[in-house]
């Protein structure tokens, strides 16, 4: 039983870092669409 609710956790946290690390890198290309849209003036 304690196994398996070890599964389940792993489970649980790579769910949790795959969307993080999608959200991440969505967050990423928006940032550089609107920078390659809008380029900074010095």
């Amino acid at each position: 039983m304690e196994q398996y609710i070890g599964d389940g956790a792993s489970l649980f946290i790579t769910i949790v870092a795959c969307i993080i690390g999608f959200a991440a890198a969505a967050g990423k290309l928006d940032q550089m669409k609107t920078d390659k849209e809008n380029p900074k003036e010095d």
